[in-house]
């Protein structure tokens, strides 16, 4: 990797050889440059910086390229080639990548670009599933057998493979075609010549075609996997998962969902145009404003309870805020354990009594802190007990809501890292008022 002090000293330099339009010299001074080094700068480059550097590689170097860029650049890239440029990086990138990269192009144009291209029936194939599903991160470079065939065959079939790929795995399939176990080229190659596949093979885990991303990383995790098979609804292998895929998939859920926490329903590149991510962000900034009104309302029905004492508006953004701090701790709690698949909707009571409990004692523990200094401040020791009560009560709705809103969330199929982070601080920020408020009517006024 480039120091960072020199990378504005390279884009400059590139940026003075792209003014003066010398080809030759800035293929050698990018091609010289690591390949993570060069998807830096890709990304970091102005939009017609990007497109003049890419159109002068090399279609290997392009292929190289195209599937470690952020979504920005890759989209700005994407609509500055033609069909043909672009179905020759597909026939050079992996058929899962390749099938990716159809997948980015606009339909207008995705049909000329796949008649173009050398395996466009293996990537309609693909192309079929969702991008967000097994089959759609899959890769069809596997190595299947059938376990009637003897090792002998087997080893003939893997020295034929073996100078154009290397197989972790060989699956093994009964007569139907069906996927019922597999066996190591190692295994395979120290057996027997006259011994059944079918007797060495080790059972396998597989997973359907259509089964979530999040899911296939869970298993893979569970189990220790180094590559799981894909199976379509016969139980036939239809394709492989390398750990590889599983990586990028685990880096893809982790930026959604911490992006999601954040209120943003699209995955944003840190260089996004400003116009991109103010359309990204806007419609949920409004909704939010929606919710925030409500929390306005509670406080506008209490105005006479807020003129008559003045201490409990002082104290509303410190019980808000606290309430929001415990609550947002529970949901990122919960919706990581939902994304990892350790939740079951039979522990949801269990989750609500630990975190009721624990509610009660971070309640009380920063209710007692807060009392003091309100006493203290106030003179009123009433005003303190009003003030901490109404941070236990918060911390305990805090609990309550961080374990329920994803759970409910998850179960109607809606992203619960995103809606629940969106509805918890209003609904934290609404009963603390109104607890604050309606103990301050009750007990002072």
């Amino acid at each position: 990797m480039i120091e960072e002090k020199k990378i504005a000293d390279i884009i400059e330099e590139l940026n003075l050889l792209l003014d003066e339009g010398k080809e030759k010299p800035i293929r050698d001074y990018f091609g010289a440059l690591e390949l993570p080094d060069q998807i830096y700068l890709i990304e970091h480059l102005p939009k017609d910086r990007k497109i003049q550097i890419f159109s002068l590689l090399t279609i290997k170097e392009k292929a190289e390229l195209i599937p470690e860029v952020d979504e920005y650049s890759l989209e700005v890239i994407i609509r500055s080639l033609d069909a043909d440029t672009l179905s020759k990086i597909a026939d050079a990138l992996e058929i899962d990548e390749a099938a990716d990269l159809i997948g980015e192009v606009g339909e207008h144009r995705r049909d000329t670009v796949l008649n173009k291209a050398k395996r466009a029936e293996h990537i309609r194939a693909l192309l079929r599933f969702g991008p967000d599903t097994a089959a759609g991160i899959m890769t069809l470079k596997f190595l299947s057998i059938s376990g009637k065939d003897n090792a002998k065959t087997a080893q003939e079939k893997i020295r034929k493979v073996r100078e154009e790929e290397e197989f972790k795995y060989i699956y093994i399939l009964d007569r139907d075609e069906k996927l019922t176990g597999y066996v190591t080229p190692w295994r395979i190659l120290t057996s027997p010549p006259e011994k059944k596949l079918e007797e060495l093979a080790e059972p396998v885990y597989s997973v359907s075609a259509d089964l979530d991303q999040e899911e296939v990383v869970n298993i893979v995790a569970d189990h220790d996997l180094l590559q799981v098979p894909v199976i379509d609804e016969f139980g036939k292998l239809i394709g492989v998962i390398t750990v590889d895929d599983v990586l990028d998939v685990m880096q893809e859920e982790a930026t959604e969902d911490i992006q999601y926490l954040g209120g943003l329903r699209n995955i944003e590149s840190a260089f996004l145009p400003a116009r991109r991510s103010f359309a990204s962000r806007i419609p949920w900034l409004y909704l939010k404003l929606l919710t925030a009104l409500l929390a306005a309302l509670v406080v506008g029905y209490f105005e006479d309870v807020i003129q008559a004492f003045i201490g409990a508006a002082i104290f509303m953004p410190v019980v808000a805020a606290m309430g929001g701090s415990a609550g947002t701790q529970t949901l990122s709690i919960i919706v990581r354990a939902i994304a990892l698949g350790e939740v079951k909707y039979q522990d949801v009571k269990g989750l609500l009594w630990k975190e009721i409990t624990v509610g009660l004692f971070t309640g009380f523990a920063i209710g007692l802190g807060t009392a003091l200094i309100a006493f203290a401040w106030k003179g009123n020791p009433m005003f303190g007990l009003v003030v901490g009560l109404a941070l236990i009560l918060n911390h305990l709705a805090a609990g309550i809501f961080g374990v329920l809103l994803p759970l409910i969330m998850d179960k109607m199929d809606i992203d619960p890292a995103l809606t629940s982070s969106l509805f918890l601080t209003t609904i934290t920020d609404v009963f603390g008022f109104f607890a604050l408020l309606v103990l301050t009517k009750i007990i002072l006024i």
